[in-house]
């Protein structure tokens, strides 16, 4: 993945800019007015949907009321005392002729037609779609309404229902269905989507008299009122099964539309989807009561048109928009990048023509010209740091030389100790040779100065050499004493650390003593990572002390010593001195460093003894 992207990543500062560009604003640009497209388009979706689902609940709100009517209409024909006294007297009669009663044209009308009437008008404007049938149980049918079906609507017909085979054999007291019906048909041979109430009217003494069907026309009903809607769109009733009961004129119904309406019913109030196929939105609401989907449909070309055109359109814009972005901005990274060119020139002619290149200045300015003048600039430094290099080179040479001429003095000396110890143990004189070799011992250790850090244990024998020649000077007025474990003896100090804080003991503690000086070296850790070196004394402590004889220079060694200390260990190390009772005491505290012999079981180097400590 790393070599693709490494691969695929401009190798030109054009190109990279370029590229930047692109990512940080046409890419942006474009998600930016896609997104304000989608946001808009969604949004009048959702207005379209808020407004379908308005006019769906009020369809179903109208729908309920008309069927709460008809029932209640039913009942009120049931004790309609008129309708029951026309239905008794025809009972009486002796026509056995069946026949239909409905309006009559002259304006004379029946009894009960002429309820029926009453009752539609009471009901408008849904009254047109209510129609109203009635039979005796003598052969006659009383209807509210013309039909041209004459083959179909006769008493027979009526009589042979399932609706009404049910309310005769008593098994309900009144029955809904939604089988076609002849009922408002004054033209045309199809039946109309209605839905049915049949109930059972009787007579004072609990006797069937008649039956009774109300019917709701409502595929005219919706039809109608589909024209008085704000939004018009196309409707379609389904059934619990997901039949198509009643569609609009001229719509064409999206597939899987039952599927649609059912995923609706439980998606919330105000759901929609988008067919994509027909680009319609599609909006449901269900009817509890007939366990019906109505549905809605509304095109979107209606409202934006055509929506492929203006997506076409948007692309055809933004790839314009995208070129004329891409010819601006080559020209200005041409702008840009043809001084950054010129100067990558100049800086690889920098070493063939050894510094002695510049950038002419005249024809830029702004930011192009503040690095032209920085170039010629660092030109100009650079040459000073040469000139400057050369002389500290040239001096090196001369430090250097003047170190090896001294440091022939020391092995003079080194070696004219060794002539003078034998001559002295020739003759006998133990105490000069070994003077000799104490401080042979010291000026060897001087002239080895490439290690800073050496073992304890070889820092104690410089002690012991020093001491021994302060021994013979001060004609043995003191004794060294060490205290330490013998595993501290691997343990990693700086050259010369004690030595100078013995001879600050001897010097300023015995210097008036005759006898008895004691100098205790005590060395010990404190938890694991903290080596402790004391130097203690029991000369006169801290209080000044007269020099019998002035000292030209000043005393470096204490503070020679605590610079070594800060430039080997920064703050992990630290010099005290601290006055006694009886006496004074030094202590040095450093890391805790312990490089024992590899042969011994200790580390193959000395770093990985310091990680551990």
């Amino acid at each position: 993945m790393t070599r693709i992207l490494r691969f695929l990543q401009p190798s030109t500062l054009k190109n990279r800019l370029f590229l930047a560009f692109l990512l940080l604003i046409i890419l942006p640009f474009f998600v930016m007015q896609l997104r304000n497209h989608y946001q808009v388009k969604n949004l009048y979706e959702q207005r379209i949907s808020e407004q379908s689902h308005y006019q769906l609940d009020q369809v179903k709100q109208s729908f309920e009321v008309v069927k709460s009517g008809m029932l209640m209409t039913a009942l009120r024909l049931e004790k309609d005392r008129d309708v029951l006294s026309a239905l008794a007297s025809d009972k009486q009669s002796t026509t056995i002729d069946a026949s239909i009663v409905k309006p009559d044209a002259a304006g004379k009308l029946h009894p009960i037609v002429s309820a029926f009437q009453s009752v539609k008008n009471q009901q408008l404007p849904d009254g047109d779609f209510l129609h109203y049938t009635l039979s005796d149980l003598q052969s006659r049918l009383y209807a509210s309404f013309e039909s041209t079906r004459t083959g179909k609507f006769t008493y027979t017909g009526f009589m042979e229902l399932p609706a009404v085979q049910k309310l005769l054999q008593g098994q309900e007291p009144y029955v809904w269905t939604t089988e076609d019906t002849d009922a408002g048909l004054t033209s045309g041979a199809q039946p109309s989507k209605a839905v049915n109430l049949y109930l059972t009217l009787k007579d004072t003494a609990g006797q069937p008299i008649g039956l009774l069907r109300i019917s709701f026309d409502y595929q005219q009903w919706l039809l109608k009122n589909m024209k008085s809607f704000l939004i018009q769109q196309h409707y379609y009733v389904l059934d619990g099964s997901g039949s198509v009961l009643v569609t609009s004129p001229g719509s064409v119904m999206p597939d899987g539309l039952p599927k649609i309406a059912e995923k609706l019913r439980y998606s919330g109030p105000l759901s929609y989807e988008v067919d994509e196929a027909t680009s319609s939105i599609i909006s449901s609401t269900y009817l509890p009561s007939m366990g019906w989907f109505l549905a809605a449909q509304f095109p979107l070309e209606v409202f934006f048109g055509d929506i492929r055109a203006m997506n076409r359109q948007f692309l055809i814009t933004f790839i314009l928009f995208t070129l004329l972005f891409i010819v601006i901005t080559f020209f200005i990274l041409s702008a840009i990048t043809r001084p950054l060119m010129l100067l990558k020139k100049k800086m690889s002619e920098i070493i063939e023509k050894n510094f002695l290149t510049y950038i002419s200045t005249d024809s830029y300015k702004g930011e192009i010209l503040d690095i032209a003048n920085t170039f010629n600039n660092m030109v100009k430094d650079l040459l000073q740091l040469i000139d400057r290099l050369k002389m500290e080179e040239r001096q090196k040479e001369v430090i250097r030389f003047q170190m090896l001429l001294q440091q022939m003095n020391p092995h003079f000396l080194l070696n004219t100790l060794n002539t003078i110890k034998w001559n002295a143990l020739s003759k006998g004189d133990q105490a000069s040779a070994e003077i000799c070799m104490s401080l042979g011992k010291l000026l060897e250790s001087s002239l080895n100065s490439e290690a800073d850090l050496i073992h304890l244990y070889e820092e104690l024998e410089l002690v012991r050499a020093y001491a021994s020649i302060q021994n013979y000077r001060y004609d043995h007025r003191f004794e060294v004493q060490y205290d330490f474990e013998p595993r501290l003896g691997y343990a990693l100090v700086p050259k010369l650390s004690l030595q100078p804080l013995v001879e600050n003991a001897i010097q300023h503690g015995f210097a008036k003593m005759k006898s008895g000086g004691t100098i205790i070296i005590r060395i010990y850790t404190n938890g694991t990572s903290v080596l402790i070196l004391e130097v203690e004394d029991n000369g006169r402590g801290l209080q000044p002390v007269e020099a019998a004889i002035p000292r030209r220079r000043k005393p470096i060694g204490m503070k020679n010593l605590r610079e070594r200390l800060h430039l080997l260990f920064k703050t992990g190390a630290g010099l005290e001195l601290e006055g006694l009772p009886i006496g004074a005491r030094a202590r040095m505290h450093l890391p805790l460093l312990l490089s024992p012999p590899y042969e011994q079981g200790g580390a193959a180097d000395v770093e990985s003894t310091a990680r551990r400590g």
